[in-house]
């Protein structure tokens, strides 16, 4: 940075010109402006960048003076040159030429009007701030002539005051500039006032307006982790082959951006990751490493944390796991009843199997299920070899091989050999009908718990006979009761023989429930068989039992109406009439179900003390659109206990 003459002595006014060399690296562009000792600056300016910038500035000083002069860079980066020191000493009078006055008036003083560049804004005005840049024209009437100008704002506040020097070779228009730097929202307007050599106020430019909007700035991005786990957390089995456990983790971003991590493990292992966030509706990312273990036998287990290394410093765990080298068999498959296998003769019969598994190298909890016929998983804790059985009732004839498949958890299934087993059913002659005790069974798709995301079937099912002295066919009609009073439907089935005929009622839940179920037959004879206790644990919490009031009947089901021809769409509604036992402890639930897959909401209805044992449900909020026809429906109770309503049709036509 330097002035050239540094220092001058003579007639003014006197030119002083200043130059500088900026260096930039890495950018294109480099913004920058001039400032000076006096307080003022020069307007912000724009130039390409290069390895080498010349930059140069020429003031004009039409009186004594002195001081500095440097570049302050404002991008890429931030910096100013050293300061360029200048001395100006005017010798004899001051050749300043005013305009030519009009004839018998005065001088006129020199005109000036201004305009702004970039004069609004809208955004973020994060440090350093948000740079307007106006630019104004001073015009004189004839050169030579020297001004003194300042630019002035709406807010109050005024530049340094600054001079032009016109030579006779120079255009009498001189473009000048400012800028101004905002932190905040702000509006207003900035001219420029021509001076007297006093400093008082001659004549002043247009007006030009400008305006900041300054938008929140955002937060810094921020990221987490969470959820970091490890499966398997315990292996159990033999380690004679390598095991890989994966660790996983969740990590969230406040906001899109680049996320990275480091796993590190109890080895010293250190293993980065990264992963970029784009999309401000998806923040949340699930990410893995996996451990080999090659082998098992000589490392009892291990760990691993995660690190958020930017942005922010979030860290999860260490989580562990452990090595368990242990052996695992499953023999011995017998089947123990009925006997002897084949088995041949009266039904229902218990088919009983057993087979045993041997842990070795400790105990050890292991899960298990029987095949033919399928069971859920369970879980049991085994110490050497422990027989475990399983038994059902087969009421017909049916054939297979029941085997045992047990694991460690999450290790591989073990298969053991197999016992065949066999039933034959042959019914023993009865005297009238007779109904057998139900065979209550629950079963899962999925398998495991039952809870709401897997609910589990149950099944009860009893075998009906008939002697072979009864005229047959004949149409047997029943209901599947409960101990507590609840009833399903009326059912028909076709009796063509003499032989066992299977009656079947199959329900899914996944509430907790227990109860008694028996088969009533209507007719053509009048007999019950025996109840069957049953139990289903949902979500883990036992059924509770019921202190108040059941559901006996329900009763009169209606559709209104239940033939209907003419204009869509048309309401229709259903009733049916609900009785309990007594004063219920909790809302009867129910809903009504139709055949064309169809259902109403589940609705409730109070039975508190002191009020009717009998109400009738109402569902109105119900229309139909279009034909359909004919659909069957009932209404169900869901709970306190199970009940439903016999089933009533509809139809509808629409004209």
């Amino acid at each position: 940075m330097q002035s050239s003459p540094v220092k001058y002595t003579g007639p003014c006014p006197a030119s002083v010109t200043f130059s500088a060399t900026v260096s930039v690296k890495g950018a294109s562009t480099v913004r920058y402006r001039w400032v000076r000792g006096d307080g003022s600056s020069g307007p912000v300016t724009t130039v390409r960048a290069g390895a080498k910038i010349k930059l140069r500035d020429r003031q004009t000083f039409t009186r004594s003076t002195r001081g500095w002069q440097a570049v302050q860079v404002l991008s890429p980066v931030k910096l100013t040159t050293r300061r360029a020191a200048f001395s100006v000493s005017c010798e004899g009078p001051e050749e300043i030429h005013s305009p030519k006055p009009p004839s018998g008036g005065q001088h006129q003083a020199p005109k000036a009007s201004a305009r702004v560049t970039g004069d609004s804004y809208s955004g973020p005005c994060r440090a350093p701030g948000r740079t307007l840049t106006f630019s104004g024209t001073v015009q004189v009437s004839r050169v030579p002539a020297a001004v003194s100008y300042r630019w002035a704002d709406s807010d109050g506040g005024v530049e340094a005051r600054q001079d032009l020097w016109f030579s006779a070779k120079d255009s009498p228009r001189r473009t000048v500039g400012s800028s101004r730097t905002f932190l905040a929202s702000a509006s207003g307007s900035r001219w420029i006032e021509i001076l007297d050599r006093d400093g008082r106020v001659l004549s002043t430019s247009n007006r030009a307006p400008y305006s900041v909007t300054c938008a929140a700035t955002p937060a810094p991005a921020t990221a987490s982790v969470t959820g970091l786990k490890v499966t398997p957390a315990t292996f159990q089995g033999p380690c004679t082959a390598p095991v890989d456990f994966t660790f996983t983790a969740d990590v969230a971003a406040s906001r899109p951006t680049v996320v990275t991590y480091v796993w590190l493990r109890g080895d010293g292992t250190r293993t980065p990751g990264r992963w970029e966030f784009k999309n401000a509706g998806d923040l949340t990312r699930t990410v893995s490493h996996t451990w080999r273990v090659t082998d098992p036998a000589k490392l009892a287990g291990g760990s691993a944390s995660i690190r958020i290394t930017s942005p922010g410093r979030s860290k999860a765990g260490p989580v562990e796991f452990t090595i368990k080298c242990q052996g695992l068999t499953a023999t011995g498959d017998k089947v123990l009843s009925p006997t002897p296998q084949p088995y041949t003769g009266v039904c229902p019969a218990t088919v009983k199997t057993s087979a045993a598994v041997t842990v070795t190298g400790g105990p050890a909890t292991v899960e298990y299920y029987w095949k033919s016929p399928v069971t859920p998983v369970q879980r049991t804790s085994v110490s050497g070899t422990a027989t475990l059985t399983r038994e059902w009732s087969q009421t017909s004839d049916a054939t297979g091989r029941s085997g045992l498949l047990v694991r460690f958890p999450d290790g591989p299934w073990i298969e053991s050999e197999g016992a065949d087993w066999s039933v034959t059913c042959e019914a023993a002659e009865p005297e009238a009908v007779t109904v057998s005790k139900p065979v209550v069974t629950t079963w899962s798709a999925g398998g495991g718990e039952c809870t709401t995301k897997n609910p589990y079937q149950v099944s009860a099912a009893s075998m009906v006979t008939a002697p072979k002295g009864m005229t047959f066919p004949f149409d047997l009609t029943y209901r599947w009761r409960w101990a507590d009073g609840g009833s399903w439907q009326q059912e028909t089935v076709r009796i063509t023989g003499s032989s066992a005929q299977r009656l079947l009622h199959t329900w899914y839940t996944s509430r907790s429930q227990a109860g008694r179920i028996f088969v009533d037959v209507l007719s053509p004879t009048q007999v019950r068989s025996e109840a069957t206790e049953y139990s289903v644990t949902c979500d883990g919490k036992p059924p509770v039992p019921n202190t108040g009031g059941s559901v006996v009947s329900v009763t009169d089901p209606r559709i209104t109406p239940s033939s209907y021809t003419g204009a869509c769409p048309v309401d229709l509604k259903a009733t049916a009439t609900i009785t309990v036992s007594a004063p219920t402890a909790q809302p009867v639930e129910y809903a009504w179900v139709f055949d064309n897959g169809t259902s109403s909401p589940t609705e409730k209805i109070d039975f508190p003390a002191g009020g009717p044992l009998t109400k009738t449900a109402v569902w109105d909020s119900w229309r139909a659109i279009k034909s359909s026809g004919p659909v069957t429906g009932y209404l169900v109770i869901l709970s306190p206990n199970p009940a439903a309503s016999d089933t009533v049709s509809y139809s509808v036509n629409c004209t």
